[in-house]
């Protein structure tokens, strides 16, 4: 068992939750029903290569009662919104899905425990409210009241932290900068050019973490994004987001899946977004989002992205044989 296992059953097993084959549940009348599951990864420790050893399942099933009728394109804008996991259709019914990769050895235990702990605790309750909250700007106001999250933060995020970031992102080779409360970088998707303020046309996935921001809904924390150079609109933007986000689920070994690929910006182009509520400053949280969001741009660029500027699903892997 890892040390996040650990942490995990110590802190669940005072609360009076349902205890499952493979981890915890709780029943919220008339809203859904929380589940945590910890599986244990097939092979691992067969090799030194296999690091991974469980995959955490954080996942919220909603009652319909009380939710909007949401189609596809409806779903991917709500993942915009999406605090704690990614939303999606399951069996008629809305879900919302976070997922975590553990390993035998983790050098941010306490950050991986936190974070697990607060998406069951959290990921049902405000990711209701965010769906309820889409009806009006009535709807949303009652639910931000009702939750009364932190609006701000006490103690700024230090610009030696932020500069940190930005060192460390250029260290790997990427054009980096911060400002205010964001850091910012760029992973070359295809071609030579490193930043998009030499070329305007180069293909660079932008990526973003603004600390202390609102959250409609879940209040003050961080707010990790990746915008991505594409040549021409989606034929299908929202079933991009859907099957990124499934795609995701199907990884063993990667970053933690706790946000979404949704539709944003006024022309509803596929982007990544993940806030995660923090009241204050969470020492090295903005390193490690922008870190996680660099990983994610990669896999993209490895795996599904064409040169002319597309998500195209059918493309060979980076490196697979012809």
């Amino acid at each position: 068992m890892t040390e996040v296992e650990e942490r995990l059953h110590a802190a669940l097993s005072r609360h009076a939750l349902e205890r499952t084959a493979t981890g915890y549940r709780l029943v919220h009348p008339g809203a859904g029903t929380a589940s945590l599951e910890i599986r244990p990864v097939p092979g691992a420790g067969d090799t030194p290569e296999a690091t991974a050893t469980a995959i955490v399942d954080v996942v919220a099933d909603y009652e319909s009662a009380g939710l909007p009728s949401l189609h596809a394109a409806g779903i991917a804008r709500l993942n915009a919104l999406a605090v704690h996991g990614a939303y999606e259709r399951h069996d008629g019914r809305l879900r919302q899905r976070a997922q975590f990769t553990l390993y035998a050895v983790e050098s941010t235990a306490d950050l991986a425990a936190r974070l697990i702990l607060e998406a069951f605790g959290a990921q049902l309750p405000i990711g209701r409210s965010v769906a309820q909250s889409i009806v009006s700007a009535t709807a949303l106001e009652q639910h931000r009241a009702h939750h009364a999250m932190p609006k701000d933060w006490s103690t700024p995020l230090d610009e030696p932290a932020l500069r940190s970031t930005v060192e460390a992102m250029e260290q790997r080779g990427l054009a980096s900068a911060c400002r205010g409360n964001a850091v910012w970088a760029e992973l070359p998707l295809h071609g030579d050019c490193p930043t998009r303020a030499i070329d305007p046309t180069a293909q660079t996935a932008l990526l973003e973490v603004h600390a202390g921001v609102l959250h409609p809904i879940a209040g003050a924390g961080y707010l990790a994004s990746i915008s991505l150079p594409f040549g021409a609109r989606p034929t299908d933007p929202a079933e991009v987001c859907r099957r990124l986000n499934a795609a995701e689920f199907e990884l063993v070994d990667f970053v933690p899946r706790l946000g979404a690929w949704g539709m944003q910006g006024t022309q509803d182009l596929p982007g990544y977004h993940c806030f995660l509520p923090c009241p204050n400053p969470y020492g090295g949280m903005h390193s490690a989002l922008m870190w996680w969001c660099a990983q994610r741009a990669a896999w993209i660029r490895d795996r599904y992205w064409d040169a002319a500027g597309a998500i195209v699903f059918d493309r060979a892997p980076a490196g697979a044989p012809a």
